[in-house]
C-alpha cells in the first residue's frame, strides 16, 4: 500500500502501480541522502548533487541551513490526480515540502520545493531515506469526490 513505511528503503529510482477497488496509485520513490557536518571558514557548494535519479542533499551543515531539491510535476492525464509526498527513514524529521496533498489538474504543471532543515541540535553525522511521490486518481468518476 502506498502509505505504509517500506521495510527496507530503495537505492535507485523506483516506479510502483497499485491499486483498490476504487483507486490506482503511482509511487514514485527516490533514495534521499545528507551529509550534516560543521562548516566554518570554507567555500563549499552546499546541498549540491546532480544526480537525478535520487534526492540526495549533499552536504549540509548543522544549526538550522536548508538545502533544497526542486520537482517539476506535471498531470498529462485527462483526470485530476491527488499528489502526496512522505519521507522515510533517520532523514525523515528533517524534510519539508512547500506544498503536499493537494490536487493536480488536467494538464497543469507545479513546481515542488523540498527542504531538508537542519537545526542548533541537529547532530553531525550521515543520514538516508526515502521521499515517496503518490499520484493518487479515481477509478470511477463517482470516486472523484473522494480523492
Amino acid at each position: 500500500m502506498p502509505y505504509i513505511e517500506p521495510d527496507t528503503l530503495v537505492t535507485d529510482h523506483t516506479v510502483l502501480y497499485d491499486n483498490n477497488l476504487f483507486f490506482t496509485y503511482e509511487i514514485s520513490k527516490y533514495p534521499t541522502s545528507v551529509e550534516i557536518s560543521v562548516i566554518e571558514g570554507q567555500n563549499i557548494s552546499i546541498g549540491f548533487s546532480l544526480d537525478s535519479t535520487s534526492l540526495d542533499f549533499g552536504v549540509v551543515p548543522t544549526g538550522g541551513a536548508i538545502g533544497m531539491r526542486f520537482l517539476t510535476l506535471k498531470n498529462t492525464q485527462e483526470d485530476t490526480a491527488k499528489m502526496l509526498f512522505f519521507a522515510y527513514g533517520n532523514i525523515s524529521s528533517m524534510i519539508h515540502y512547500n506544498d503536499n496533498n493537494f490536487y493536480l489538474r488536467p494538464e497543469v504543471t507545479k513546481d515542488i520545493e523540498i527542504m531538508l532543515k537542519t537545526d542548533k541540535n541537529t547532530p553531525m553525522g550521515n543520514y538516508s531515506g526515502e521521499i515517496n511521490l503518490v499520484v493518487k486518481r479515481a477509478r470511477y468518476n463517482f470516486m472523484k469526490l473522494f480523492l
